[in-house]
This record gives C-alpha cells, sequence and structure tokens, in this order.
C-alpha cells in the first residue's frame, strides 16, 4: 500500500441523517425527519455522557495496550467518529478523541510518539502496519498468536479500501435529489465506480468459515456500513456501485445486472426498488406505501436497512470471543442503538409504514 490522505474520521456517522438532507430540494416532512433525526441521534446519545465521558471512554488517553487489545486500538483510530460517537463523547470532542486514540496507538507500537508515523499509521501505509502487526505478534499469547495477527492485518487492509472508497467518492459527490433519474455514469464517475466495487478486503471479514469469527464480522460489518455512508451524495447510478457488493454479501440482496453496467443507464427508479428490496431482506419491509413520497420512501427504506444492521450487530455482540469484551462489544451496542432510533423516528414520522418482517 503507497502512501494515502488520511482516513476521513467522520466515516460511519449518521448516515441516516445525512443521506435524508443530502438534497436542498427536501419536502417539509424530509426537513422534519432530517431535523429529528439529528436532534434524537446526536444529542441523546451525548447528553447522558458529558459528565462522566472520559469515564465511559474505552481506550482512555495515556492507554497502551498489547496484543488483540492493540489491534483493537488500531480498529478504533481507523473507525474515527464512530467509536467516540459509540462511547458517548460530546460530538465536539470526537477529532479529540480520535487524536488521542491515535497518538496512543503510535506510542504503543513506537514506544514514543513520532508526528510521521502518526500520519503514516492513520493513513494504514502498509509499513506502519507492518510495525502494528510485528508489535501484536510479540505481545499477543502464542495460542492465539496466528488468528490475531491475520484478524488485524484484514481489518487494515478494510480500512485502507474504504479510504480510497471515500476519497473516490468526495471527487464525484453531488447535491444529492431523490427525484432525479438514474442516468450513464459520467466519465469521471466510471473511475470512481472501479475504486467503489473493490471489496475483496472487505468481504475477508465479512466472509469466513471461523466458528469463532464473531470478531471479524462484527468489524467487517461496521465497515460495510461505512459503504453505505460513503453512498450518501453519489449519483443514484453510482450508489449501487458503493453498496451492492455489500448488500450482496452480508443481506443476499444482488442488484439488477444492468446497475453494475457502467455503460448503461439504470430504469427510472431502479434505485428505490433495489434499496425496498434490500431494506425487506434485512428484516424491515416498508408496507403500505403508496401515500409516501419516493424521498420518503426512500428514507424509510435506508433507514430500514440500517435497522437489519443493527440486529445483525447485536447477534454478534453477543457471539464475542472473550477478547473483544468489553470493548467492541460496547461499540456494537452502542452502533446498534443509534440505528435502531433512525429507524424508529422515520417509522413514526411516515405512520408506521415500516414493520418487522414475521
Amino acid at each position: 500500500m503507497n502512501k494515502q490522505h488520511v482516513v476521513d474520521r467522520t466515516a460511519l456517522t449518521c448516515f441516516g441523517v445525512r443521506e435524508a438532507a443530502g438534497s436542498g430540494r427536501l419536502p417539509r416532512w424530509g426537513l422534519a425527519l432530517a431535523i429529528l433525526l439529528s436532534l434524537s441521534t446526536v444529542e441523546s446519545w451525548t447528553r447522558p455522557g458529558r459528565a462522566d465521558a472520559a469515564s465511559n471512554e474505552i481506550f482512555p488517553a495515556g492507554s497502551t495496550p498489547r496484543g488483540y487489545k492493540l489491534g483493537l486500538l488500531a480498529t478504533s483510530c481507523w473507525m474515527g467518529g464512530v467509536w467516540s460517537d459509540a462511547e458517548g463523547v460530546p460530538r465536539e470532542r470526537w477529532a479529540a478523541r480520535d487524536h488521542e486514540r491515535c497518538h496512543d496507538l503510535v506510542v504503543s507500537v513506537y514506544n514514543h510518539f513520532d508526528q510521521a508515523r502518526y500520519e503514516q499509521i492513520r493513513a494504514t501505509e502498509s509499513r506502519a502496519v507492518d510495525d502494528l502487526l510485528a508489535k501484536i505478534r510479540v505481545t499477543e499469547p502464542e495460542a492465539t498468536r496466528a488468528r490475531t495477527v491475520a484478524l488485524f492485518s484484514d481489518v487494515a487492509a478494510a480500512a485502507h479500501d474504504g479510504m480510497l472508497a471515500r476519497r473516490a467518492a468526495d471527487r464525484v459527490k453531488i447535491d444529492y435529489d431523490r427525484n432525479s433519474i438514474e442516468a450513464k455514469l459520467t466519465k469521471d464517475e466510471r473511475t470512481a465506480a472501479d475504486v467503489l466495487q473493490t471489496h475483496s478486503a472487505l468481504d475477508k471479514l465479512l466472509v469466513t468459515t471461523d466458528p469463532d469469527g464473531a470478531d471479524r464480522r462484527a468489524i467487517g460489518t461496521l465497515f460495510a456500513m461505512d459503504r453505505m455512508e460513503i453512498a450518501s451524495g453519489l449519483s443514484k447510478a453510482l450508489k449501487f456501485y458503493a453498496v451492492a457488493q455489500t448488500f450482496t454479501t452480508t443481506l443476499d440482496a444482488a442488484p439488477p445486472a444492468v446497475a453494475l453496467t457502467p455503460t448503461m443507464a439504470p430504469r427510472p427508479g431502479a434505485w428505490l426498488a433495489y434499496l425496498t428490496d434490500v431494506a425487506a431482506k434485512a428484516g424491515h419491509p416498508s408496507t403500505n406505501v403508496s401515500g409516501l413520497r419516493p424521498g420518503e420512501r426512500e428514507t424509510l427504506a435506508w433507514t430500514g436497512v440500517g435497522r437489519g444492521f443493527a440486529d445483525r450487530l447485536r447477534k454478534l455482540a453477543a457471539a464475542l470471543p472473550a477478547q473483544a469484551v468489553p470493548e467492541l462489544s460496547r461499540i456494537l451496542a452502542g452502533v446498534a442503538a443509534r440505528l435502531e432510533t433512525e429507524w424508529q423516528n422515520t417509522k413514526d414520522l411516515t405512520g408506521g409504514h415500516a414493520l418487522r418482517s414475521p
């Protein structure tokens, strides 16, 4: 892996809000949803932890974990805002907490802080990742050493691919309009599509035969959700490239073939139809939506998919190996709670059109 820019620190946060608020042409319902989601999911998360945020921090400043826990510290550095948010840290301190964890990661690996190495490890450069894995290897008990090193090697690769996908998406992001018609990809979008549909590293986390691999699948699911956040602001045609492989792997929800043909335009309404199908396969279908606008139906389906991911995270949290507890289990519970809140608020605003499948 060559030197790249640092990973976006706000990844994985509020994808429901961002998608709802992505267009300046929101109907009043959409604006109300964006406001309500913002208030309910941000304020309700930060308010309980304001008095004792430091005591809730999973890796408090100055932490120097070893072995498996060091791998989790690296994961928390690469995930950024989602980790701080799930800790209950106020939003205004997210950047500071991200810096603290990445700072402590450098100290844990190299025994002192170095700014150049700080930038390298945040950017998942190959040499820095090799140094991290070497430190994990020598500090992890022999019985679990091979598994732990392999896990965090794959986590680093998935984080790196996610960084490249985010950079590619940022180059072609638009003022997203829910009422737009699917169109052929532009030249720049075709270039971005090639990067966005690279999922081999992520698939190694999501697809495993390891009976004790709940931690691997859980971290993979968090990175899969990052692909959803990355899709916010992309054109409808390009959204397929950002999330279709992830939805296929996690929910067996393959898109129509034409949606991944760069020289062809998906039929009008293809994105909404696909997202609605994904929400149903996630276990949270939208019903009786004929009275809703397409934008409202899209938000309903979008948060339904997120609710399905919450179900998955809670099941994985219950099956985590002892090494991942309590750090990873707390993050999974926190992220799941946010997704459940976003889905419930959307359901309430649409008059209960989202139902739990039997």
